[in-house]
């Protein structure tokens, strides 16, 4: 019977508005309008990660913290650009390094946002410092692909030389004029760049 009173209580509250009374979430300098969306840990160099989503009323995109273990406050890995992710956060095992997708968002006329890729980047957790990997001009696709895009990231190896993500990519047009988009899991080898695929997805949203 409590638990149903408490379901009615609740009824009609915003999520946002729960998360936004958590008092301990500013002393952990959590910033004001976002909340819990994966938490990561690298044990070369003892870090908890972050991903936080958007939950306040004004949407954001997705921003990566991080902080020592034994430290109480976390701090983000970039400065905060309005409307620029750091988002969709993996790290190694075995190296003090964390890896993430930074997309520039735009608001769409029909509703909902449009994400433009800027670049893949790793992050020393140690020296704290960035180095980008690959932009949307620079990926490496598989023949007949001639475009494409990462949709997000999966996984990486544990000495962190293969990346495991998603890619949605397009082979040249057709001669009706267009290009299916092929979404795949694949793997980027990191010394070289090059992307080999590894398995088609299907379904609504391409996720399996």
């Amino acid at each position: 019977m409590q638990g149903q009173r408490a379901s009615k209580e609740l009824s009609g509250v915003k999520l946002d508005e729960v998360f936004m009374e958590i008092p301990e979430w500013e002393e952990i300098a959590i910033p004001e309008g976002f909340g819990p969306y994966r938490l990561l840990y690298n044990p070369p160099s003892e870090t908890v990660i972050a991903e936080l989503r958007s939950i306040g009323e004004q949407f954001s995109p997705n921003q990566v913290y991080f902080r020592k273990k034994d430290s109480p406050r976390y701090e983000p890995i970039k400065e905060f650009e309005q409307m620029v992710s750091s988002e969709s956060a993996v790290t190694s095992l075995e190296r003090p390094l964390l890896f993430y997708l930074s997309n520039k968002l735009t608001k769409m006329d029909k509703g909902g946002f449009s994400g433009d890729l800027i670049a893949l980047y790793s992050f020393d957790l140690q020296k704290r410092t960035h180095l980008k990997i690959a932009d949307k001009n620079s990926l490496r696709f598989p023949s007949p692909y001639v475009e494409g895009w990462i949709t997000g990231l999966v996984d990486v190896s544990a000495d962190a030389t293969r990346l495991y993500l998603t890619v949605g990519m397009m082979p040249p047009d057709t001669s009706a004029g267009f290009s299916m988009v092929n979404h795949q899991l694949a793997r980027m080898d990191l010394p070289t760049g090059n992307i080999h695929l590894v398995s088609h997805l299907k379904g609504k949203g391409t996720f399996f």
